[in-house]
């Protein structure tokens, strides 16, 4: 008996230290677990930044479509192969996050934080906003790239397989949301400070960054709903829209950890890898254009020339010029948008007669001085280049499209997926009749198909999306905003 009494003792003696504090189990002690909103915000800023800015052909084969630059050996995406990297789902993937990351969950976990560490209501306020301005720029890039996309239900952690909503009536709340984001900033006020790498918590910077963003989706509308175009490029004027380098929405990057510094700098220097060289498209235009920016762009091939690889081809990277030193420098920084940009998208504006002053001619000469200099050309040059029969407005090749378009894609170099998109919307340079690559599969992509993984995981909801876009999730097919 004394025996079993020692036994039972030891039993609950064991149970008893086994269940004692058994929640700690669960804690991880190298990780935080309570996360500030500011940190959040941070890792979304950063995050967008570096999916924008990366040469990854996984990813972002944007720079690859438009052919500022193109491929080397690996040429897939060149040729519009999109399986082998499986871009279409790692955009989106990094745009929307899982259940701890991605650029749209950093966001919205950060606006549901900002209460518990700010004190002050128009601080607060000011924070909320902001961060809601970053979240319409990124289901802006999701929209445009894909056309229905998960949208009302997308942020709803309880329904992990969300509808997707139609393509422009979730456009029209972006716009709609821009709108009472820019009538809510109080610049009075100031906002999150360090937290904010773009900015550093400038409200009325933040303020201008959205009128801006609001002209840029606008003219996105031009061809298929000019009236709705105009409306908001007026009210974006109005606001007040950037008006120098100054202005623009940069993330700067740091020399060191290897986390923090430029993605091109990681991807082509750090890798020690040669899978891109710049597009013969693109260098040979600036050649004929005797472009001021060619050695602010890129080096000399080994025969002293400007040389680009042919799109889709199999390009030797040692017989092609090479990317300029302050391009692939480890603290170049990103250029989410910019003055350049607003600029041609106001002259295009006038062209369009959306009741914006001044004249297409000296927004267009504002837009290509803005981009010489802020790759570090002198105003002088940028005079001279603006003299030339073949780049001056008045004289240039084609219509207000294609003189845009073309000095448009060149000082997007650095900006792929924007340069894809403004070539999708005004049609120049036409990728398809005066550079198709050698291999191509398709035309030109005009989207992403939607990822592999919503197809599998969320079937009803993806087979919905495909027949409500005309039953095709092909990359030839043509969003709502396409004329």
């Amino acid at each position: 008996m004394r025996t079993l009494s020692i036994l039972c003792f030891l039993v609950l003696l064991l149970a008893s230290s086994c269940t004692k504090n058994i929640q700690d189990l669960n804690v991880d002690s190298k990780h935080a677990v309570n996360v500030p909103a500011a940190s959040l915000f941070l890792t979304a800023e950063k995050s967008l930044s570096d999916d924008y800015t990366t040469t990854s052909s996984g990813i972002a084969p944007f720079r690859v479509f438009a052919q500022t630059w193109t491929e080397t050996l690996y040429n897939s995406e060149a040729n519009y192969v999109l399986t082998a990297y499986n871009s279409p789902d790692n955009w989106w993937g990094y745009l929307y996050g899982g259940a701890s990351s991605g650029v749209l969950n950093n966001l919205v976990d950060a606006k549901g934080l900002f209460a518990s560490s700010v004190t002050d209501a128009g601080i607060l306020r000011n924070d909320l906003i902001i961060t809601d301005i970053l979240e319409v720029y990124t289901y802006f890039l999701l929209n445009a790239t894909y056309g229905n996309i998960p949208y009302s239900q997308a942020e709803n952690r309880s329904i992990p397989f969300p509808k997707y909503d139609d393509a422009k009536t979730v456009y029209s709340d972006l716009l709609l949301r821009l709108d009472t984001c820019i009538a809510g900033l109080n610049p009075s006020s100031t906002a999150m400070g360090s937290s904010d790498v773009i900015y550093k918590g400038s409200v009325s910077a933040w303020k201008k960054f959205a009128a801006t963003l609001k002209l840029k989706m606008a003219m996105l509308l031009a061809d298929t709903d000019p009236a709705t175009a105009s409306a908001k490029v007026k009210e974006a004027v109005a606001t007040g829209v950037f008006t120098a380098n100054s202005d623009n929405a940069q993330v700067p990057y740091q020399a060191s950890p290897t986390g923090n510094t430029n993605p091109i700098w990681q991807a082509i220097v750090n890798s020690g890898r040669h899978d891109y060289v710049p597009a013969a498209l693109l260098v040979n235009t600036m050649n004929t254009f005797t472009d001021p920016r060619l050695p602010l762009y890129f080096t000399k091939a080994p025969d002293g020339t400007y040389k680009g690889g042919i799109a889709g081809g199999s390009n030797s990277y040692a017989l092609f010029s090479g990317f300029s030193a302050q391009w692939i420098a480890a603290t170049y920084p990103s250029d989410l948008l910019d003055y350049s940009e607003t600029e041609f998208l106001l002259a295009e504006a006038v062209e369009r007669g959306f009741g914006v002053s001044g004249t297409a001619e000296q927004h267009y000469d504002n837009a290509i001085t803005a981009s010489i200099l802020f790759w570090g050309g002198t105003a002088a040059q940028a005079q001279t280049y603006l003299l030339q029969p073949n780049v001056a407005y008045t004289t240039a090749a084609g219509n207000y499209k294609q003189k845009i378009g073309y000095q448009k894609w060149i000082a997007m170099a650095n900006m792929g997926w924007d340069s894809w998109t403004e070539i999708r919307r005004l049609g120049y340079p036409n990728i398809n009749v005066v550079s198709p690559p050698v291999g191509q599969t398709t035309p030109l992509p005009l989207r992403f198909y939607y990822p592999l993984t919503e197809q599998s995981a969320n079937p009803k909801n993806y087979t919905a999306a495909v027949q409500a876009m005309g039953g095709s999730d092909g990359v030839t097919t043509k969003l709502f905003w396409m004329p």
